[in-house]
C-alpha cells in the first residue's frame, strides 16, 4: 500500500535486523530526492515503540520494545528506554496505559508516500520512461527469449520484468507463493484536533502501540504541514481476509465512532470524534510476516515481489534499487536472500 499520505519509518525495525539496511538506504534516497526536487519527503521527529511490560500473548507483537531494542543494540543505533514520567514530560497530550514499557528512536519519523511516488514518477518520465496509469495488467508470460506483458489491450515485450502487484499478488504470482499470502482489510482515520501545533510533524513523534493482542494495535502519525487537516491513526487486524476486487472500501460511521471511542479518546488529548477523512488499506502478508521476493520458478526473467503492506513502504526506495540491480547484474548491493521462497520450501 502506498497511499494515505504518510508512512512510519524507523531504522530499528523490530520485525528483524534484515530490514535495517533497506530503511537506511531508503532514507538516503528520500534525502536525495528532496535535494533534487526541493520538496520535503522525510520528517524525523523520532518515534516511540510501546508495549505491555509482561505481554500475555506472544502471537504477533510480544515484547516488541525489547525486540526493537535488540536490533538497535546490534546495529549500534540509538534507542532509549524511557520511563512513564519522561514520556509524560515529552508528550503531555498522550496518556499511557498501565504497566507499559517504551523506547524512543530519535532517527524515526514519517515519509510522505504519495509525494514520494509522484516525484519518482516525474523523474522516471524525465529520464525517458513511459508510465501507464489506470491500466490493468492481464497477464505476464514468457517465450524463449523475452517476457510478454499484456496490459490495456496491448502486449509489451521486455527482456525482464519485475511484478510488484501488492494486494493483487495472487493474480500473477506462482501458485506456490500465493499459498503463503493473505490479504486483509485495514482502516485509516484522520480525526480533527483542537490544537494542531501539538501534533505537528516537526515536533510530534510517531507512536507504535503494539498492544497485548494484534487487534489492540494503535499507530499514531504526526500531522503533515499542508496535508490532511487531521491526526492520522490506524489499527490492525489479521483475522478476516479479503480480496481486492470485493473488499468493502466504505468506512462506516460505526467503525469511525468505535475506533475513536476505544483507541483515540482514552489516549490522545484534544483529538475530537470528528473524522475528516478515512480510507481502506489492504495489507498483503506472508504466513511468517516477512517479505517475499524471488524469481519465477520457471524463469529468472521475472521477479515476483510481495512487499508485505504494513511495513513495506519505508523500505521501498532501497528495495526497488536492489531489485533492479538483481535483474540487470544478477546481484544487488543489499541482500535480498532473506526474502526468498526457500524458507517456505525448507519449512522455516
Amino acid at each position: 500500500s502506498s497511499h494515505a499520505e504518510s508512512r512510519i519509518t524507523r531504522l530499528a525495525v523490530g520485525e528483524g535486523p534484515q530490514y535495517l539496511p533497506f530503511v537506511e538506504r531508503s532514507h538516503q534516497i528520500w534525502r536525495d530526492l528532496e535535494q533534487r526536487s526541493g520538496e520535503v519527503l522525510l520528517y524525523q521527529p523520532g518515534g516511540y515503540t510501546i508495549c505491555q511490560a509482561r505481554p500475555a500473548h506472544l502471537d504477533r507483537w510480544g515484547d516488541f520494545v525489547t525486540r526493537t531494542e535488540q536490533v538497535a543494540h546490534d546495529a549500534s543505533l540509538q534507542f532509549d528506554r524511557r520511563t512513564a514520567a519522561e514520556f509524560a514530560e515529552h508528550l503531555p497530550q498522550v496518556t499511557l496505559g498501565l504497566d507499559e514499557v517504551l523506547g524512543f528512536e530519535p532517527t524515526g519519523g514519517i515519509v510522505l508516500c504519495e509525494r514520494a511516488i509522484a516525484l519518482q514518477l516525474d523523474l522516471a518520465r524525465s529520464a525517458g520512461a513511459t508510465v501507464l496509469t489506470n491500466t490493468t495488467v492481464d497477464a505476464v508470460e514468457q517465450d524463449p527469449t523475452s517476457v510478454l506483458v499484456t496490459a490495456g489491450g496491448e502486449v509489451f515485450r521486455s527482456d525482464r520484468a519485475i511484478v510488484a502487484t501488492g494486494a493483487w499478488f495472487g493474480e500473477l504470482a506462482p501458485e506456490g507463493d500465493v499459498r503463503h499470502t493473505t490479504v486483509t482489510r485495514q482502516v485509516v482515520y484522520w480525526f480533527e484536533v483542537e490544537d494542531p501545533d501539538r501534533y505537528r510533524a516537526d515536533r510530534f513523534p510517531f507512536l507504535i502501540w503494539a498492544g497485548d493482542r494484534a487487534e489492540d494495535y494503535l499507530g499514531v502519525f504526526p500531522m503533515v504541514p499542508g496535508g490532511v487537516p487531521g491526526l492520522k491513526v490506524l489499527g490492525e487486524q489479521f483475522t478476516e481476509t479479503t480480496d481486492p476486487r470485493s473488499v468493502e472500501r466504505t468506512v462506516s460511521e460505526e467503525e469511525i465512532a468505535s475506533f475513536h471511542r476505544n483507541f483515540v479518546a482514552p489516549r490522545l488529548d484534544g483529538v475530537t470524534p470528528t473524522c475528516v477523512r478515512s480510507e481502506v488499506c489492504l495489507y498483503t502478508n506472508t504466513s511468517d510476516d516477512h517479505f517475499l521476493i524471488d524469481v519465477d520458478p520457471t524463469t529468472e526473467r521475472v521477479l515476483h515481489v510481495s512487499a508485505c503492506s504494513g511495513h513495506g513502504f519505508k523500505h521501498s526506495g532501497a528495495l526497488g534499487e536492489a531489485m533492479v540491480q538483481m535483474m540487470i547484474d544478477g546481484r544487488s548491493d543489499l541482500d535480498l536472500r532473506p526474502f526468498s521462497r526457500s524458507r517456505f520450501d525448507a519449512g522455516v
